[in-house]
């Protein structure tokens, strides 16, 4: 008995020590080891966190920044340019347009023709032939004066929609100009365009090149006419002449160009066109553009844009993230959205989306897209409802207006910290340019955002050259009630 009770206390002793180690074991690894986490899930976690001022929004914005492929699908490029230029082109990027991404591939003039036979050989169709007046395709010196006052009326309205569509925001003209940095130097566009392929392209950006940074304005027909004629007979996009002791003086030889009759005698070789794919595999350029005819080599992936609707359309046609940001995504040269239903009075956004008028310096003008009533509706409706902070800004005047002591308090301080030199307030006092315009700065900010953004400018807008001038809670109290006093009916007061 006392030997079986042995071994039964032996075996129990066992089974405890057993069970220890194991729990032991489960301690340690809970505790003792790091945890191993696989690095999709971390990449999941960090596409997926919303930092704590964002809202989710009802669909995945798309960073136009971000495409599959910079540069435009080459299908139908022979009947988009002159095959004069585009010879020039291959040649030396840089040379025809000096903001050129593309480099230089250092092909020969056999190469650089056997390229060009294959990008036509994979053309889908001609450009829709458009029915011109037959002044508007006359040289100037040929027009009669009749036909002269009729291009003239053309032009001028055409150069009206190159102003309001604010183009040199975007596209630089011999250099000067282009802000944004995402558009091709047009100053020498008449060189390279065909007439008919601009106004195709300007009626329907997306259909040519979907991926394209460029707005699709909401141009008439009338419109697209005039902005054509603008383009193809001012002075800015025709090249300057280069007077003879120029060019004689040029180091760098000739470039041979490939004319119109050379290639119409051979586009249809076969050797040719074979030999021309074979440089364009060999040379990558489909990591760039869309080629048809090797879609192997690196496939396509398509965007689903089809179903687009509401202010996610107008996001996509307008483009209006290739200048403005929301959350982690867009451009940086115009005013971030993210909180933006936080920030304007949607009354005046609304009104300001078909109309732009003069906010900042004329350099950060935003164009005038032509956009519909219901267009305009939609994208206040979606800012107002999910561009928004996630707690409500503190506000001085949520209970009422401010004095007119308040107003008369705010505008002396206005001008002792030295506002007006970036800012103007009144039409009539004028002021500086650097900053946005006040002078209806009331219907066109909230309250609470305005003294948000005097609390620290900075981080209101980080790019913002505004100082921070350390005010107190009155001074911001004064100074938020004289700017809420700036509104239409006062303007010019």
């Amino acid at each position: 008995m006392r030997l079986r009770s042995i071994v039964s206390i032996h075996k129990r002793w066992l089974m405890i020590i057993s069970f220890c180690i194991a729990f032991a074991s489960c301690i340690h690894l809970s505790f003792g080891q790091e945890r191993k986490i696989d690095n999709m899930f971390l990449e999941l976690d960090k596409k997926y966190r919303m930092p704590e001022q964002w809202s989710a929004l009802p669909f995945e914005l798309e960073d136009p920044y971000k495409r599959i492929k910079n540069g435009p699908p080459l299908v139908n490029i022979v009947y988009k340019v002159n095959v004069e230029w585009l010879s020039r082109w291959i040649a030396n990027p840089k040379k025809v347009v000096p903001n050129a991404k593309m480099p230089a591939l250092g092909l020969g003039f056999d190469e650089i023709q056997a390229v060009i036979v294959f990008l036509s050989s994979i053309a889908e169709k001609d450009v829709p032939q458009v029915a011109w007046d037959d002044f508007l395709l006359k040289k100037e010196d040929d027009l009669s004066e009749d036909e002269y006052d009729k291009m003239d009326k053309v032009y001028n309205a055409g150069k009206g929609v190159w102003g309001r569509a604010r183009c040199t925001i975007c596209h630089p003209i011999k250099g000067v100009g282009g802000n944004v940095g995402v558009g091709p130097d047009l100053g020498e566009i008449t060189t390279k365009i065909n007439r008919n392929w601009l106004h195709s392209w300007l009626g329907n950006t997306k259909g040519h090149f979907p991926d394209t940074l460029m707005a699709q304005y909401r141009f008439t027909d009338v419109d697209v006419r005039g902005l054509v004629e603008f383009v193809m007979r001012d002075t800015q996009f025709i090249p300057e002449e280069k007077d003879e002791e120029t060019v004689a003086d040029a180091a760098e030889p000739e470039i041979k160009v490939l004319t119109e009759k050379e290639f119409s005698g051979i586009r249809n070789d076969t050797a040719l066109i074979e030999k021309g794919r074979g440089i364009v595999e060999k040379a990558r350029c489909f990591v760039c553009h869309d080629i048809k005819g090797i879609p192997e080599l690196m496939p396509v992936v398509e965007r689903k844009r089809d179903g687009l609707a509401g202010f996610e359309k107008v996001l996509y046609d307008i483009r209006c993230l290739t200048c403005h940001r929301i959350q982690d995504k867009g451009g940086t040269y115009a005013p971030n959205l993210t909180f933006a239903g936080s920030k304007m009075k949607m009354d005046w956004e609304g009104e300001f989306l078909q109309s732009p008028d003069i906010i900042r310096p004329l350099s950060q003008q935003m164009p005038k897209f032509n956009l519909a009533e219901s267009e305009a509706k939609a994208a206040t409706e979606f800012i107002e409802k999910n561009l928004l902070f996630k707690e409500p800004l503190p506000d001085f005047y949520k209970e009422g207006p401010p004095t007119a002591d308040i107003i008369a308090a705010g505008e002396k301080l206005f001008y002792e910290k030295g506002c007006n030199t970036c800012h103007a307030e009144n039409i009539t006092k004028g002021g500086g340019v650097v900053g946005p315009n006040l002078a209806t700065v009331g219907d066109r900010l909230q309250p609470a955002y305005i003294l948000y953004h005097l609390k620290n400018p900075q981080q209101a807008n980080p790019q913002g050259v505004e100082p921070n001038f350390g005010l107190s809670d009155e001074e911001m109290k004064q100074l938020v009630g004289f700017l809420m006093d700036h509104v239409k009916k006062k303007e010019g007061k």
